[in-house]
């Protein structure tokens, strides 16, 4: 194998996190107490005290990554190696590894198939495991590597080559003769350390800490020279937002943070909570496209890529749509960073990704073919058309002489000058149009000058006229020849002329004209002189006004060399970023503030182990400050949930601070049942108390299939009542706390209604819903049993998720007796249902259909709210069950029927068995 390596050599940093991977034996990684992990405090009296803070959680959190992925490594991702050889080119035990297609690479969730990547942690083993304890019998050899490198010609962005090269970096010295035949062995994947590898060496490099000298204490930010930074600029800031688009509040809260981008005195923060449906992304946007005209330098940072792409999309959207209409492809000051594949890319983003910009203007400036040789050829094109006509006629004529055919008179039936202009014109013009087109887009203005853009602006609208016209059918070849070749006649003999053709050669001469000023203006410019891809892609990075990336991505940039340093940090979803990981863009060279945008009140950052979810690893930078008091600037107007819905997440989690929009206020908001009866308002908990939780195949997660059933019976009436209706489309979204319930649901769901135009259903569980919203959520608590116990489906913050992503109505399923008896949120949540008459009995024969429905097979337990009774009857509510035969059947129906009634009274408190009238 002798294919580059696309990244092989690493840090000491980065080799003594390695090695302390490398020391851990099978024991040690199935070992919980194996580290001391303290709890993390909320004040620290020096920036090392607080680097250092994090580094036993960091090392305890990658453990507990390498345990979860080895208790299933069954099923990770696996190949066979087909290629070993040893190299040594830094006295470490590196291999060089070929295998071939990976398997049991399929993404799950809608996650993409497996990929080799850098700082991937794998096993390498002469055969493959089912289980952990296979690696400890007799005759097993096995040994933790870390992928260094990738082994490919390709030199794309990480993760966008095959995967089957690759260089490893092994725990311990490698005998190939001792393992056999090479087929049998094999590399199985387990985990990716790339993120915690990179806040490792953050931890360690001490590099800007004027930000982090500035959140140690409540202390720090106290006193604060801000205010007469904010009063002096409030009225310049005022002209870069579009105050009717923002509420008070939401303006409030930017024209905050672009006063204190201005301020040159200290360092400082400033904090955004934004609760559900408040406009937090929107006021996001804005922010940063005020940064961005401002010229700004700023970074902005998300934990995933999925949220950092709904942010570049919105800015892309907003700059465009507050550009004048030369400027709206203008994007070379935004510059999106991250993996291809993970990033999904699509049209909306891709023209400020870095791999397409590279790609763009790689074209753009090569040497034999860029923008200088495509400049020159269509000038000459325009000038000597006519000349070149004449040379191509006699080219064509010397070919049939030299051709020993009989019909030359076919031969000399070429092309008319018309039709040679066209056909040079697509090849020549089209090219250089390109061009320009990729430098207004993909160079910043502020490089150019707006002069040299708005002359580039004008050659291609010339450009543009003029092949409008050449391609008219109103233009004569003859005519068009003569007046190519001597523009004068055009004033000479006027009459001679149709209009189209003088209009088309009046272009031309403005055209050439137009094209000899650019290329006297372009050649002023110093553009680099880019020799590879690289310098290229270093260019982008120094010359962009703002730069999108994930945190984790953000340490490429401490080995960027920028032209003028970044200034502002914003990072939004600040509150899921585990306070360690913001320490890797905090530290960014220039940077001197910080702009946080979060809630506190949502889900925060997933943790694996149970030490470092103690010790509180998992709290971010923005709850920190919030618990120390920092200022915070609240956005308090909803306009996504109908007011039923909002109303007790507000009580509950906001204090009640939050108002409703007056959109979801307006009678339009109000949607005229989905489905008939009061169980299916805006907002209704079904109490499901014939449900059963279990635990699932694996033990790891449970599920409730009674509620599987009665959820997937919801979906099919809305579907067939949506189906009926006038509305055009209508999303549904089915959220659980538990990873098997959303994997029953979507076995049961089928892809029935994936080819539904209009009808959407989106299953997935609550952290898998952050940050999203549907008209109707349907919320499967899963959990039913005598004790109470409701395990994480307690925790606030996910249910605050849970609870606010819906639109227009939100139907809980759960059983009453439980939640109620489990003295968390949920238990307030029932309390609050039965309050508001919204508490509804239902089992699943009820939630058919009235053309589904047999009275004569059918007993139902109607919904009873406060104020109101039960009553069972038959499914037909307008008659009662009576005792005649006839009526309902066989005496096997009639004492189906009564077994039915019996089970649900026993099911009834005795308080529900007061109220009960029998109606039989």
């Amino acid at each position: 194998m002798t294919r580059k390596v696309k990244k092989s050599s690493f840090t000491e940093e980065e080799k003594r996190f390695i090695t302390t991977l490398f020391s851990w034996s099978l024991e040690d990684i199935f070992n919980e107490r194996l580290l001391e992990v303290p709890n993390v405090a909320k004040s620290f009296d020096s920036a090392k005290q607080y680097l250092n803070q994090f580094v036993d959680p960091l090392l305890e959190e990658t453990r507990a990554e390498l345990q979860a992925a080895m208790e299933v490594i069954s099923k990770a991702p696996f190949a066979s190696v087909t290629g070993f050889e040893e190299y040594n080119p830094e006295g470490c035990l590196l291999y060089k590894v070929q295998v071939d297609d990976w398997r049991n690479c399929r993404g799950s969730s809608g996650n993409p198939p497996y990929k080799t990547l850098p700082c991937d942690v794998v096993l390498l083993a002469n055969g493959r495991p089912k289980r952990v304890s296979d690696l400890q019998r007799p005759g097993r050899f096995w040994l933790l590597a870390v992928v260094t490198g990738l082994l490919d010609d390709d030199d794309e962005e990480e993760g966008s080559t095959k995967c089957t090269n690759f260089t490893l970096l092994a725990s311990k010295g490698l005998e190939v003769g001792n393992l056999g035949h090479k087929s049998v062995m094999t590399v199985i994947f387990l985990t990716n350390t790339a993120t915690n590898e990179r806040i490792w060496k953050a931890l360690h490099m001490a590099k800007n800490l004027s930000i982090i000298n500035k959140v140690l204490s409540a202390e720090t930010f106290v006193r604060d020279s801000f205010h007469y930074c904010y009063e002096q600029q409030v009225n310049r800031n005022c002209e870069n937002i579009d105050s009717t688009a923002l509420n008070e509040s939401q303006r409030g809260a930017v024209l905050a943070c672009l006063g204190r981008a201005r301020c040159r005195h200290s360092a400082g923060l400033e904090l955004i909570k934004g609760p559900p449906g408040t406009g937090k992304t929107k006021t996001v946007s804005t922010l940063l496209v005020s940064l961005l005209k401002m010229k700004c330098r700023t970074l902005t940072c998300t934990p995933t890529n999925v949220a950092i792409k709904e942010v570049a999309s919105r800015v892309v959207k907003l700059w465009k749509s507050e550009s004048s209409a030369t400027q709206k492809n203008a994007l070379g000051d935004i510059l999106l960073l991250g993996n291809e594949d993970r990033l999904n890319l699509d049209s909306e983003v891709q023209e400020i990704y870095l791999g397409y910009r590279v790609k763009e203007l790689w074209k753009c400036f090569a040497p034999l073919s860029g923008w200088q040789y495509r400049l020159s050829s269509t000038i000459d094109f325009l000038q000597r058309c006519v000349i070149q006509f004449y040379v191509h006629l006699e080219n064509e004529r010397k070919n049939e002489r030299n051709k020993n055919q009989d019909s030359k008179v076919e031969g000399m039936k070429c092309q008319s000058f018309l039709q040679y202009a066209r056909d040079i014109f697509k090849p020549t013009v089209l090219p250089f149009q390109n061009c320009m087109i990729t430098l207004c887009n993909h160079v910043p203005e502020s490089f150019m000058g707006r002069e040299l853009v708005e002359k580039i602006e004008c050659v291609i609208d010339l450009l543009k006229s003029f092949r409008s016209l050449l391609f008219c059918d109103k233009v004569r070849s003859n005519e068009l020849r003569k007046l190519f070749r001597r523009p004068n006649l055009i004033e000479d003999s006027s009459n001679l002329f149709t209009p189209a053709s003088k209009e088309l050669c009046r272009i031309r001469t403005r055209c050439i004209s137009a094209l000899k000023d650019l290329s006297k203006s372009l050649r002023g410019v110093k553009f680099p002189v880019f020799r590879n891809k690289y310098e290229i892609k270093n260019f982008c990075f120094k010359s962009a006004s703002l730069i999108l990336c994930t945190t984790a991505t953000s340490y490429k940039l401490h080995s960027v060399k920028m032209k003028e340093p970044l200034e502002v940090l914003v990072i939004d979803e600040a509150a899921q970023l585990k306070e360690c990981e913001s320490a890797i863009p905090l530290q960014l060279p220039g940077v001197r503030h910080a702009i946080l945008i979060g809630d506190e009140c949502q889900l925060p950052a997933m943790v694996q182990s149970k030490a470092c979810t103690k010790a509180e690893f998992g709290r971010s930078l923005f709850e920190r400050l919030t618990l120390l008091g920092h200022p915070v600037h609240l956005l308090n107007i909803q306009y996504r949930m109908h007011p039923s819905i909002s109303c007790f997440p507000n009580s509950i989690f906001y204090s009640g601070k939050i108002q409703d929009g007056d959109n979801v206020k307006s009678p339009s908001y109000e949607k005229k049942g989905y489905l008939p009866g009061p169980m299916f308002g805006p907002y209704s908990f079904m109490n499901v108390n014939g449900g059963r939780e279990e635990l699932d195949d694996v033990g790891r997660s449970r599920r409730n299939m009674t509620e599987v059933d009665i959820t997937l019976k919801l979906v099919k009436n809305l579907y067939k009542e949506w189906n009926g209706s006038n509305e055009k489309k209508l999303s549904i979204g089915v959220i659980s706390p538990y990873t098997a319930q959303v994997i029953a649901i979507k076995k049961k769901l089928g892809d029935r209604y994936e080819r539904t135009d209009g009808f959407s259903v989106k299953v997935k569980s609550v952290d898998g819903f952050q940050g999203g919203e549907e008209d109707i959520i349907i919320i499967s608590t899963v959990r039913s049993n005598e004790s109470g116990a409701i395990g994480f489906l307690s925790n606030a913050q996910r249910a605050n998720v849970a609870l606010t992503r819906a639109r227009y109505c939100m139907w809980i399923l759960g059983c009453g007796r439980t939640l109620m008896s489990s003295e968390s949120v949920w238990q307030k949540l029932v309390y609050d249902a039965k309050a508001r008459e919204c508490f509804f009995d239902v089992d699943q024969l009820e939630l058919l259909l009235p053309g589904e429905r047999n009275p004569r097979r059918k007993v139902q337990l109607s919904g009873y709210s406060k104020g109101s009774s039960a009553r069972l009857t038959t499914g037909n509510k307008k008659s009662e069950m009576k005792h005649n035969r006839r009526s309902t059947g066989s005496d096997e129906d009639y004492e189906r029927i009564q077994e039915s009634v019996i089970n649900k009274v026993k099911l009834m408190s005795i308080e529900e068995l007061t109220r009960l009238d029998f109606a039989m």
